[in-house]
């Protein structure tokens, strides 16, 4: 088995231990990633809203190392994420959307060396997660391995 070779990506993770960036902090910096990576800037106004919602939840001061797949799974359940200010219930669509610009950035986290883990509930885990066992080596091969962490 090919093993994955470290990138140095995840070095802000070995000074801090992932655990004191906060949303405050991550969301902004996000964003500018989204920017760099050529994304509309439609976009990248309506993923800092979908943000702004989880923030709301969780607290601006909330360290992203401190989030648990219960606590993501309540935000996922909360009035905050299934209804809009006025009460009435946001559409399946837009809860999806929200989800998954969350799932986004807790992705990016993670591979940004902020955070060690993504916390996702079980019923979160698909898409880009479940793409790490393509995971490519640094020339951009697949290593083919089909078990990526297996060897870290």
């Amino acid at each position: 088995m090919a093993k994955k070779k470290a990138t140095g990506k995840k070095t802000a993770a070995a000074k801090t231990g992932g655990a004191d960036i906060t949303f405050e902090k991550a969301v902004p910096k996000f964003l500018d990633a989204l920017k760099e990576q050529g994304k509309n800037e439609r976009t990248v106004e309506v993923y800092g809203r979908c943000l702004e919602n989880a923030a709301q939840f969780f607290g601006a001061d909330r360290a992203l190392g401190k989030l648990t797949p219960m606590l993501i799974g309540q935000y996922f359940k909360s009035d905050v994420m299934l209804k809009k200010p006025n009460g009435v219930v946001k559409s399946p669509i837009t809860v999806e959307q929200t989800k998954r610009v969350l799932r986004l950035m807790l992705v990016w986290a993670n591979e940004t060396g902020y955070i060690a883990d993504v916390p996702l509930p079980k019923s979160e885990m698909k898409g880009s997660l479940a793409r790490k066992d393509a995971e490519t080596n640094e020339t951009g091969e697949r290593t083919g391995n089909g078990n990526a962490e297996a060897g870290e």
